[in-house]
């Protein structure tokens, strides 16, 4: 598959860049287990951070299989996430939750992600378009 990379530029890496997503998340979406924050970011990319707290998931194995099916299921989904600044953030619960639920999670998760941020940016050019 062309294009499904995890690269370093497809990632938030450093402090600066996970505040401005959690002080100005435009968009929100969730399930029960995962909370997804975003916000446009200007690139032609999208942008992925995970946040898998102890507190959530409490053995190490678990917060480690959690981020590689975030990254797993980003890096197929990313070129319909291009411009944002994502992040995941687990909540109680995920790890009970078995590999194919998370993913499936994961893929409502994008696909509610994809239609928010599209609808916005339609509104946005409708608005300025009107005299």
């Amino acid at each position: 598959m062309a294009g499904a990379e995890y690269p370093r530029q497809a990632r938030l890496l450093n402090s600066a860049q996970f505040k401005a997503v959690f002080d100005d998340s435009r968009f929100r979406v969730s399930t029960r287990e995962l909370l997804v924050l975003s916000r446009p970011n200007g690139l032609e990319h999208a942008r992925l951070g995970i946040v898998v707290g102890k507190k959530n998931c409490r053995l190490a194995t678990g917060r480690n299989r959690v981020k590689r099916l975030v990254r797993e299921s980003y890096r197929h989904n990313q070129s319909a996430l291009a411009g944002l600044d994502i992040i995941v953030l687990a909540r109680r619960g995920i790890a009970e939750l078995d590999n194919g639920a998370i993913t499936q999670h994961l893929t409502k998760l994008w696909n509610r992600l994809n239609r928010t941020f599209r609808e916005s940016v339609a509104a946005s050019c409708a608005a300025s378009a009107s005299p």
